[in-house]
């Protein structure tokens, strides 16, 4: 009877051991997390005008309907995580490559845009053929895209070996390309606001200017406007200057603690602007500081 009881026991025990390890297998067995919906490797990107939908980073199309030459684009590399868009949610930015069209071999640059919903593809902006990629960087909104291309002049059999960094601007879903010699933006300011801006050039033919403006944060409470316009003014006019530009005088226009410059190199146009916001001035008398500012830089063409 004893002998019964105890085999009772030890099988009892054993199915309460079983059960316990069952308990925690089941533990550390749990459920996966969910990848998220934000994915780059599967949106679809505007290149040269057509919708390429990529399926785990790749796609291929027919170079025209019915043909079995295909046309294929994959993401180049890894890509980098950011706020392009400014929304306080982390996007990304993407080299595509496309190849399949003739010889050439195809370089651009994307951002995929975190829409809540999954991945929504921008434009994809053209940096060459047969160039070589190197790094993607995302600093305040502006996707700064590093590679190298040929000296002009050289054969494509001709290894790349100048360095190119092309500045990249997100706006309402598109990629804008502005003028490399915009950046990097002067120092003692905090760069925020961008976005897409119109300038209408004065003179005898009047005309348009699109392109993206990037604005400071006011600086508040300014007493001396020397002491922010002067350096600033000094900044772009040397840079500038020293990478070809001219100073456009149909662009030009000023007033009490306003001023814009304009400057122009081939089909390509910089405006700077300041103005100001007065405070404490008794009705009737002079402008006086202390005074809000705000800074803008403006890189674009005639529209």
């Amino acid at each position: 009877m004893n002998n019964a009881r105890s085999y009772v026991l030890v099988a009892v025990v054993v199915v309460a051991c079983l059960f316990v390890a069952g308990f925690f297998f089941t533990k550390k067995e749990s459920p996966q997390i969910q990848p998220s919906a934000f994915d780059p490797l599967n949106a679809t990107y505007l290149i040269d005008g057509t919708p390429v939908a990529l399926v785990n980073g790749k796609a291929s199309t027919p170079v025209a309907p019915g043909s079995a030459e295909v046309v294929t684009t994959q993401i180049f590399g890894e890509p980098v995580y950011g706020d392009v868009s400014g929304d306080g949610t982390n996007d990304a930015a993407v080299f595509l490559v496309q190849t399949g069209a003739g010889s050439g071999t195809f370089y651009y640059a994307a951002a995929a845009l975190d829409s809540g919903h999954g991945a929504l593809g921008t434009n994809a902006v053209l940096l060459g053929d047969r160039i070589a990629p190197n790094t993607i960087q995302i600093a305040n909104g502006i996707m700064i895209v590093n590679y190298a291309e040929r000296k002009p002049g050289e054969p494509m059999s001709a290894s790349p070996s100048v360095g190119v960094s092309k500045y990249l601007v997100e706006s309402n879903g598109t990629l804008y390309d502005t003028p490399t010699d915009i950046y990097p933006l002067p120092p003692g300011f905090t760069w925020g606001g961008k976005g897409v801006a119109t300038i209408s050039q004065g003179g005898s033919a009047t005309s348009t200017l699109v392109g993206i403006q990037i604005e400071s944060e006011p600086i508040l409470n300014i007493t001396d406007l020397s002491a922010k316009t002067l350096p600033f003014d000094a900044y772009y006019k040397q840079k500038l200057a020293a990478a070809g530009w001219s100073v456009d005088n149909a662009l030009a226009a000023g007033g009490p603690g306003a001023e814009i410059t304009g400057y122009t190199k081939g089909a390509e146009y910089i405006v700077l602007q300041f103005s100001s916001v007065f405070k404490n001035t008794p009705q009737n008398s002079p402008e006086t500081c202390p005074c809000d500012m705000t800074f803008s830089v403006f890189g674009g063409s005639k529209e």
